[in-house]
């Protein structure tokens, strides 16, 4: 009941503040390569579409893959600190994972650095995650480092 809360949370968000001009420079479109990711989780390859973003906050979907795990994730990125090139900012997000042998939901939230460059930006963090396990009927936390390159599109 509890990630229903949050999960209608960010969708009212999403649907109730302004967003930016169609014709400005945000771009929808987000792939991220790395090792881990702060949107999409335990993945090495990930995709996010933002369905609304203004200066300081961007609202999306995602998938995810690494190997055979595979998520499925909803979330919100705001700017704590934004800059031309260098910013800081967190992610809190809700993901469904499927992996062989582990399936279950996510909760992530993250603190990150982002570098702007020409041809795209890398960015490093942490990101702690809640997991509750459908298959095994437990839960558990933990906290992971993650790199990565992100080009938006």
């Amino acid at each position: 009941m509890r990630y229903l809360l949050i999960t209608l949370s960010i969708v009212s968000f999403i649907f109730s503040e302004d967003s930016t001009d169609k014709d400005s420079e945000f771009k929808n479109h987000n792939l991220s390569v790395g090792i881990l990711d702060d949107k999409t989780g335990i993945s090495i390859i990930g995709y996010t579409y933002n369905v609304k973003k203004n200066q300081m906050n961007e609202y999306f979907f995602g998938v995810g893959t690494m190997a055979l795990a595979f998520t499925g994730t909803i979330g919100w990125k705001h700017y704590l600190y934004k800059e031309l090139k260098t910013s800081i900012y967190s992610v809190l997000s809700e993901q469904i994972v499927a992996h062989m042998g582990f399936s279950g939901y996510m909760s992530t939230i993250s603190l990150s650095l982002e570098h702007k460059l020409k041809w795209g930006t890398i960015k490093a963090g942490y990101f702690a995650t809640f997991i509750i396990r459908t298959d095994e009927n437990k839960e558990e936390f933990g906290a992971f480092p993650f790199v990565g390159l992100s080009f938006d599109f």
